[in-house]
């Protein structure tokens, strides 16, 4: 009986270290990414192979960009809040609430414009064939057809 004990502690044990070697092993690069000096950025540099300097470039405007994205977001918030206190009060399409969705239309697609910009800036700043590559990798899930968004869901 005390052989039996032996061994299935033995198993377990050795599977627990097993699973933790594999586990280890599969997300090393993952935890390495989080590890470095920008991790928000450091599958950039992974994945469209960049040198030293043109991931510094990238990252400096990746920081000024920031901001940028960061009130538009705020102004879409905000807007989105004021549509959907407008829908809750009104039992009717109003003028109001026709000025509101033009304003929220308005202001994606002054972010988009604002996105998209940064996105070229950012192209440009990589190797051509690279550029082109991260172009497209961005174009496919930012500007999405509204039958691809709806799949996303």
């Amino acid at each position: 009986m005390k052989k039996g004990a032996l061994i299935l502690i033995f198993g377990i044990a050795l599977a627990v270290v097993a699973y933790a070697g594999v586990y280890f092993a599969w997300t090393s690069q993952s935890r390495n990414l989080e590890q470095s000096e920008k991790p928000e950025l450091a599958w950039l540099k992974e994945e469209f192979h960049l040198s030293e300097s043109d991931f510094k470039r990238i990252s400096a405007l990746h920081a000024a960009y920031l901001p940028e994205c960061q009130e538009m977001c705020r102004k879409i918030e905000a807007q989105n809040a004021r549509l959907k206190d407008l829908l809750a009060t009104n039992s009717q399409m109003t003028a109001e609430i026709e000025s509101a969705l033009a304003e929220s239309a308005r202001l994606r697609a002054e972010c988009q414009t604002h996105m998209l910009r940064h996105f070229y800036a950012v192209s440009q700043t990589m190797p051509p064939e690279q550029g082109r590559r991260y172009l497209a990798w961005v174009q496919d899930r930012t500007f999405l057809s509204d039958e691809d968004m709806m799949r996303q869901k």
